[in-house]
């Protein structure tokens, strides 16, 4: 298999010349070009900090794109300082037991965040999951079977099927927030033939998780006395290993993000005394993976490594590829204009004279035969 960083040159080019922007790429997984949209904030510096990711997957027969316009979610990383990724499902659905898809979408978004540490240095603790109604069904997923990666999860209007949840068996407690809507007219509130009924989904995962049960429940106030539906907070706490449960119960509330920018008027109302992104994300940064749990589990670990030495550089530096095969190795300026390229080799170690270029940065990309490897460049 062969992992594909798809214009990821042109990519970080492009966020160093303009950063805060949501960057387009793709990554081929069992032979499925996949494809993915990662928001980096104005806060991320290559190589100098280590940021937390956030998944926001789209519900069945919605895209990425939807999902990121719908949710707004990026305001609220720019404003903490986070990286979101949306990605896209394959036929506009997740694999999570119905709709149009069988892919592996778990090793999918596994390999994503090896890539995201790979490339961008995220913080492998503290990696986190939501998504609306067949998102909030992956996500589940992924707290059942990529339990040492990702450290909490969020559904909004999302369920598990019920064979998927008898068949759930997370190696750890793990942070479970669900938000629904009593009349969620799409993943009904008391469940159906495809959703596990939601006040005993929320129940296993009280009891997977060993809290207390009986939960703090908390009003929220209801600030839009138009918007038709109210909201309640159940809070669990007491839980093993520091973890938590929280059900934010929306009375006549339908199947909507609270605070979404737009209403969805055939899916029943929307609420707005609290927002889904805000909530979500203070639940979120509360935790990060324990200490016993080991994240680094790189999907490019037995694919060469990439060197460059001394960096910054001043006339010459050198590039070192640990298996010494290459199918092309090339370097471009800011602009994105290529200034060198090397076709084929099996040197372990290249120099090269940099003693003509202007100072500045510069990118190098190196195609072997297992992956495309990045690596920026400073001239002093």
């Amino acid at each position: 298999m062969k992992y594909v960083y798809t214009s990821i040159l042109s990519l970080i080019i492009f966020q160093v010349a303009f950063s805060q922007q949501t960057l387009v790429g793709e990554l081929e997984h069992n032979g499925v070009t996949r494809s993915y949209r990662l928001y980096l904030p104005s806060g991320y510096e290559a190589g100098m900090t280590q940021l937390p990711l956030v998944f926001n997957l789209h519900g069945y027969t919605s895209n990425a794109v939807q999902q990121e316009l719908y949710t707004n979610m990026n305001a609220l990383a720019e404003a903490e300082s986070f990286i979101v990724c949306h990605p896209d499902g394959i036929n506009e659905s997740w694999n999570v037991g119905f709709g149009n898809s069988v892919a592996d979408d778990v090793g999918f978004l596994d390999a994503l965040i090896s890539i995201f540490h790979a490339v961008y240095d995220v913080n492998l603790r503290r990696v986190y999951s939501t998504g609306m109604s067949n998102g909030g069904y992956m996500s589940y997923k992924l707290a059942c079977e990529l339990t040492d990666r990702i450290a909490a999860i969020a559904s909004v209007t999302g369920s598990m099927v019920p064979n998927q949840l008898n068949q759930c068996n997370p190696s750890r407690p793990i942070p479970v927030m669900q938000i629904h809507g009593t009349a969620d007219p799409t993943v009904p509130y008391s469940g159906f033939a495809l959703g596990s009924p939601i006040e005993p989904l929320v129940d296993w995962w009280v009891t997977h998780n060993g809290c207390a049960a009986n939960a703090t429940v908390i009003d929220i106030p209801d600030l839009d006395t138009t918007d038709n539906c109210t909201a309640e907070l159940y809070e669990y706490v007491d839980c093993d290993g520091n973890t938590k449960v929280e059900f934010y119960k929306i009375t006549d509330g339908g199947h909507t993000w609270p605070s979404g920018l737009i209403d969805i008027n055939n899916l029943g109302p929307t609420n707005r005394d609290f927002s889904a992104n805000e909530v979500i994300w203070e639940f979120f940064k509360q935790f990060e993976l324990p200490a016993d749990v080991v994240p680094v589990k790189n999907v490019l670990e037995d694919h060469p490594r990439l060197d460059v030495f001394p960096n910054p550089s001043g006339d010459f530096f050198n590039v070192r590829l640990d298996d010494g095969d290459f199918e092309n190795l090339e370097i471009f300026d800011i602009t994105g204009k290529s200034i060198l390229e090397i076709q084929s080799g099996n040197e372990n170690i290249i120099s090269i004279d940099a003693s003509h270029w202007n100072v500045g940065t510069y990118f190098i990309k190196v195609n072997t035969a297992k992956v495309v490897l990045t690596e920026k460049i400073m001239k002093k």
